[in-house]
Protein backbone atom coordinates (compact mmCIF):
# COMPACT_ATOMS: atom_id res chain seq x y z
CA UNK A 1 0.00 0.00 0.00
CA UNK A 2 3.24 2.69 0.69
CA UNK A 3 4.42 1.58 -2.52
CA UNK A 4 0.54 3.12 -4.04
CA UNK A 5 1.74 6.15 -1.78
CA UNK A 6 -0.95 5.72 1.01
CA UNK A 7 0.02 7.46 4.30
CA UNK A 8 1.54 5.52 7.10
CA UNK A 9 -1.39 6.48 9.01
CA UNK A 10 -4.20 5.68 6.46
CA UNK A 11 -2.67 2.15 6.32
CA UNK A 12 -2.44 2.03 10.99
CA UNK A 13 -6.12 3.35 10.61
CA UNK A 14 -7.30 1.26 8.13
CA UNK A 15 -5.93 -2.03 10.35
CA UNK A 16 -7.35 -0.15 13.16
CA UNK A 17 -10.82 0.21 11.61
CA UNK A 18 -11.10 -3.45 10.44
CA UNK A 19 -7.65 -5.40 11.54
CA UNK A 20 -8.89 -8.36 8.46
CA UNK A 21 -7.36 -6.14 6.12
CA UNK A 22 -4.01 -7.72 6.39
CA UNK A 23 -5.60 -10.75 5.81
CA UNK A 24 -6.35 -10.20 1.69
CA UNK A 25 -3.93 -11.46 -0.40
CA UNK A 26 -1.48 -8.37 -1.76
CA UNK A 27 -2.63 -8.80 -5.04
CA UNK A 28 -6.30 -8.06 -4.08
CA UNK A 29 -5.46 -5.03 -2.17
CA UNK A 30 -3.28 -3.49 -4.23
CA UNK A 31 -6.18 -4.30 -7.12
CA UNK A 32 -8.56 -2.28 -4.18
CA UNK A 33 -6.08 0.76 -3.49
CA UNK A 34 -5.75 0.99 -7.79
CA UNK A 35 -9.63 0.97 -8.49
CA UNK A 36 -10.35 3.51 -5.53
CA UNK A 37 -7.33 5.75 -7.03
CA UNK A 38 -8.89 5.75 -10.81
CA UNK A 39 -12.44 6.93 -9.17
CA UNK A 40 -10.73 10.02 -8.09
CA UNK A 41 -9.99 9.49 -4.34
CA UNK A 42 -6.19 10.42 -3.23
CA UNK A 43 -4.63 8.38 -0.62
CA UNK A 44 -4.65 11.09 1.31
CA UNK A 45 -8.43 11.64 1.42
CA UNK A 46 -10.58 10.97 4.54
CA UNK A 47 -12.65 8.25 2.48
CA UNK A 48 -9.76 6.61 0.68
CA UNK A 49 -9.74 4.19 3.40
CA UNK A 50 -13.38 3.89 3.90
CA UNK A 51 -13.25 3.32 0.01
CA UNK A 52 -10.53 0.44 -0.08
CA UNK A 53 -12.41 -1.44 3.03
CA UNK A 54 -15.28 -1.31 0.85
CA UNK A 55 -13.70 -2.22 -2.29
CA UNK A 56 -11.90 -4.64 -0.69
CA UNK A 57 -15.56 -6.09 0.71
CA UNK A 58 -16.95 -7.30 -2.50
CA UNK A 59 -15.68 -9.32 -5.23
CA UNK A 60 -15.70 -8.15 -8.82
CA UNK A 61 -19.21 -9.35 -9.70
CA UNK A 62 -20.74 -8.35 -6.46
CA UNK A 63 -18.99 -4.47 -7.39
CA UNK A 64 -20.73 -4.59 -10.62
CA UNK A 65 -23.80 -5.68 -9.40
CA UNK A 66 -24.26 -3.14 -7.11
CA UNK A 67 -22.94 -0.67 -9.82
CA UNK A 68 -25.68 -1.67 -11.75
CA UNK A 69 -28.41 -1.81 -9.25
CA UNK A 70 -27.57 2.05 -8.88
CA UNK A 71 -27.86 2.44 -12.83
CA UNK A 72 -31.11 0.65 -12.68
CA UNK A 73 -31.99 3.28 -10.33
CA UNK A 74 -31.55 6.07 -12.90
CA UNK A 75 -28.02 7.14 -12.02
CA UNK A 76 -25.11 7.51 -14.09
CA UNK A 77 -21.26 6.33 -13.16
CA UNK A 78 -20.35 9.81 -12.73
CA UNK A 79 -23.36 10.45 -10.29
CA UNK A 80 -22.76 6.88 -8.59
CA UNK A 81 -18.80 7.27 -7.97
CA UNK A 82 -19.35 10.96 -7.02
CA UNK A 83 -22.03 9.98 -3.77
CA UNK A 84 -19.17 7.05 -3.53
CA UNK A 85 -16.25 9.66 -2.75
CA UNK A 86 -18.67 11.22 -0.68
CA UNK A 87 -19.78 8.18 1.45
CA UNK A 88 -18.24 4.64 0.26
CA UNK A 89 -20.32 3.17 2.90
CA UNK A 90 -23.59 3.27 0.61
CA UNK A 91 -22.62 0.90 -1.81
CA UNK A 92 -22.37 -2.43 1.27
CA UNK A 93 -25.74 -1.55 1.28
CA UNK A 94 -27.82 -4.59 0.22
CA UNK A 95 -29.17 -4.22 -3.68
CA UNK A 96 -33.11 -4.89 -1.51
CA UNK A 97 -32.18 -2.07 0.83
CA UNK A 98 -30.82 0.41 -2.29
CA UNK A 99 -33.98 0.23 -4.10
CA UNK A 100 -35.92 0.61 -1.13
CA UNK A 101 -34.29 3.80 -0.29
CA UNK A 102 -34.70 5.34 -3.84
CA UNK A 103 -37.94 4.27 -3.46
CA UNK A 104 -38.62 6.26 -0.46
CA UNK A 105 -36.39 9.65 -1.81
CA UNK A 106 -37.95 9.47 -4.75
CA UNK A 107 -41.50 8.71 -4.83
CA UNK A 108 -42.77 9.53 -1.08
CA UNK A 109 -39.80 12.50 -0.05
CA UNK A 110 -39.68 13.53 -3.76
CA UNK A 111 -36.19 14.81 -3.22
CA UNK A 112 -34.38 15.36 -6.62
CA UNK A 113 -31.91 13.07 -7.24
CA UNK A 114 -28.78 15.76 -6.62
CA UNK A 115 -30.22 15.82 -3.08
CA UNK A 116 -29.91 11.87 -3.04
CA UNK A 117 -26.17 12.47 -4.20
CA UNK A 118 -25.22 15.28 -1.77
CA UNK A 119 -26.27 12.97 1.00
CA UNK A 120 -25.81 8.92 0.01
CA UNK A 121 -26.00 8.46 3.93
CA UNK A 122 -29.96 8.10 2.92
CA UNK A 123 -28.87 4.61 1.70
CA UNK A 124 -27.20 3.67 5.64
CA UNK A 125 -30.73 4.78 7.34
CA UNK A 126 -33.73 2.58 7.97
CA UNK A 127 -36.85 4.35 5.76
CA UNK A 128 -38.97 2.78 8.49
CA UNK A 129 -37.05 3.80 11.83
CA UNK A 130 -35.63 6.77 10.75
CA UNK A 131 -36.78 8.82 7.14
CA UNK A 132 -40.48 7.52 7.02
CA UNK A 133 -40.89 9.19 10.96
CA UNK A 134 -38.98 12.12 9.90
CA UNK A 135 -40.77 12.84 7.22
CA UNK A 136 -43.95 12.73 8.41
CA UNK A 137 -42.62 14.70 11.14
CA UNK A 138 -41.76 17.48 7.97
CA UNK A 139 -44.84 17.30 6.95
CA UNK A 140 -47.18 18.02 9.99
CA UNK A 141 -44.59 20.97 10.07
CA UNK A 142 -45.13 22.19 6.45
CA UNK A 143 -49.12 21.87 7.05
CA UNK A 144 -49.14 24.06 9.56
CA UNK A 145 -46.47 26.43 7.45
CA UNK A 146 -43.61 25.92 10.55
CA UNK A 147 -41.10 24.52 8.52
CA UNK A 148 -38.92 27.23 7.27
CA UNK A 149 -36.70 25.14 4.90
CA UNK A 150 -37.91 23.90 1.47
CA UNK A 151 -34.89 21.36 0.92
CA UNK A 152 -35.78 18.78 3.55
CA UNK A 153 -32.68 16.21 2.11
CA UNK A 154 -30.55 17.35 5.12
CA UNK A 155 -32.92 17.07 8.11
CA UNK A 156 -33.73 13.42 7.07
CA UNK A 157 -30.11 12.68 7.59
CA UNK A 158 -29.04 15.17 10.93
CA UNK A 159 -28.07 13.66 14.00
CA UNK A 160 -31.08 12.53 16.20
CA UNK A 161 -30.16 14.93 19.09
CA UNK A 162 -30.61 17.77 16.67
CA UNK A 163 -33.61 16.56 14.85
CA UNK A 164 -35.62 16.30 18.36
CA UNK A 165 -34.68 19.40 19.31
CA UNK A 166 -34.87 21.44 16.71
CA UNK A 167 -37.75 19.86 14.79
CA UNK A 168 -40.01 17.92 17.10
CA UNK A 169 -39.04 19.13 20.53
CA UNK A 170 -39.45 22.86 19.60
CA UNK A 171 -43.29 22.46 18.18
CA UNK A 172 -45.14 20.78 20.88
CA UNK A 173 -46.77 23.25 21.51
CA UNK A 174 -48.23 24.22 18.08
CA UNK A 175 -48.50 20.74 16.99
CA UNK A 176 -48.91 18.63 20.67
CA UNK A 177 -49.10 15.33 18.95
CA UNK A 178 -45.85 15.82 17.45
CA UNK A 179 -43.82 13.47 19.46
CA UNK A 180 -46.34 10.14 18.48
CA UNK A 181 -46.24 11.60 15.07
CA UNK A 182 -42.70 10.87 15.31
CA UNK A 183 -42.93 7.13 17.38
CA UNK A 184 -45.38 6.50 14.54
CA UNK A 185 -48.61 6.22 17.06
CA UNK A 186 -50.50 8.75 14.53
CA UNK A 187 -51.14 10.18 11.44
CA UNK A 188 -50.27 13.38 10.56
CA UNK A 189 -52.05 15.43 8.61
CA UNK A 190 -50.95 16.07 5.07
CA UNK A 191 -53.02 18.67 3.64
CA UNK A 192 -53.22 22.09 4.75
CA UNK A 193 -56.67 24.50 5.65
CA UNK A 194 -57.48 25.99 3.15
Amino acid sequence: MKSEGVPSKNIAKMIAYKPTTIMHKVDRTIHAVKTVKELGIEPEARMFVYAVLVRLSMSDSTWKKKINVMKSLGWSEKEIFTAFKKYPLYLTCSEEKLRDVADFCFNTAKLDPGSVIIYPKFFKCSVNERLQPRYKVLEALKVKNLLKSKKIAWLLVEGERIFLENYVLKYLDEIPNLMDIYRGNVVAETKSAP
